[in-house]
């Protein structure tokens, strides 16, 4: 196992919320979506853009600038410009809090 690295108490995530956290020099997006916590880059791979912005639906999100999707559960590319998947991140709730494995 990798190291563990704190994001939020599981009751600071409900539904459709999110939360960006600086690790080791990247942003992390973390999102909680149809019962699931997900974390992925927070930068898109096509061009600079937060995905915190992005349209969230069903299990992808889509890029707020060139709208390319993205799968939430592995960052597999759905829909260009976009041609490389999004880093995504192992989430591991323990004690009621989040954590991103590293």
């Amino acid at each position: 196992m990798g190291r563990l690295v704190r994001v939020c108490s599981a009751e600071e995530l409900r539904e459709r919320e999110r939360v960006v956290v600086d690790v080791d020099n990247e942003s992390v997006l973390v999102l909680f979506v149809g019962g699931r916590v997900y974390a992925l880059s927070n930068i898109c791979t096509h061009e600079y853009a937060e995905m915190v912005n992005g349209l969230v639906v069903d299990d992808t999100i889509t890029c707020p600038v060139h709208l390319s999707r993205f799968r939430l559960d592995d960052g597999e590319v759905l829909y260009p410009p976009a041609e490389k998947p999004l880093k995504t991140y192992k989430v591991v709730e323990k004690g009621g809090e989040v954590f991103i494995e590293l």
